[in-house]
């Protein structure tokens, strides 16, 4: 949306959202979990952050944000970049409702432990919320980590390759509506943001009437959430 509309960050939005083959997403982790800003670091449960969401986030350091006066935006701090890995599904249509299915499954026993953690992103609609405070009341949280459910979806991710004929970013808050024909990223087209140049989807137009509507490059949000005048850190 960004690159397409307005050929940068959207205005009233505080971060951004970067979807990478997986190949390139381990890449992306193993590379960027090691001491590489004064400025920025990665949150990943991976390396034990209490982060309380599979993928990984790029924050602003605690010490930077604070000098420079930024606002929080999570229970971290400043979050600036999801980070969301592109996999493979079942080529067929009964595969992939049993595929969503299970990552449902899995998605709602993770949730349990993030629903009491006071500032981080809730990804559940208030009818869902109420499913998992019910299941929390059973107390399955004390048979397993939140981490033993990540691990448990990764298996799950990763089982289909990036080749496949439907690929996928359900990791994201808009869960199965993140599925698509692998023909409408294809090999992507390069598109001007801020002052780089990204490699958006193929079908771009499509990708973003699935996403946010037939009207996308003519509406605005009512609810705008961005703190920030300049998105420049």
């Amino acid at each position: 949306m960004g690159a397409v509309k307005y050929s940068g960050f959207i205005p009233w939005d505080d971060d951004m959202d970067i979807s990478l083959p997986r190949s390139d997403y381990e890449k992306f982790i193993s590379i960027f979990s090691k001491n590489w800003s004064e400025k920025f670091w990665l949150a990943s449960y991976r390396n034990g952050d209490d982060i309380f969401c599979y993928f990984p986030r790029v924050l602003v350091k605690e010490e930077y944000r604070l000098d420079n006066n930024l606002p929080k935006n999570n229970h971290l701090g400043f979050s600036i970049i999801d980070v969301l890995p592109i996999d493979g599904l079942p080529s067929n249509a009964i595969g992939r409702r049993f595929y969503i299915l299970h990552v449902a499954i899995l998605r709602a026993l993770g949730a349990i432990w993030t629903m009491d953690v006071k500032d981080t992103v809730v990804m559940h609609k208030p009818r869902r919320q109420r499913i998992l405070k019910i299941i929390k009341n059973f107390g399955l949280q004390k048979l397993f980590t939140q981490n033993d459910v990540y691990k448990k979806l990764e298996k799950v991710y990763t089982k289909y390759p990036f080749s496949s004929t439907w690929i996928t970013t359900i990791t994201g808050s808009s869960f199965s509506k993140e599925i698509f024909p692998h023909k409408m990223f294809g090999n992507g087209v390069i598109k001007e943001f801020e002052n780089i140049k990204v490699r958006i989807p193929y079908d771009f137009d499509n990708y973003l009437k699935h996403m946010y509507g037939e009207n996308y490059a003519n509406e605005e949000p009512e609810v705008k959430k961005s703190h920030l005048t300049d998105k420049r850190i």
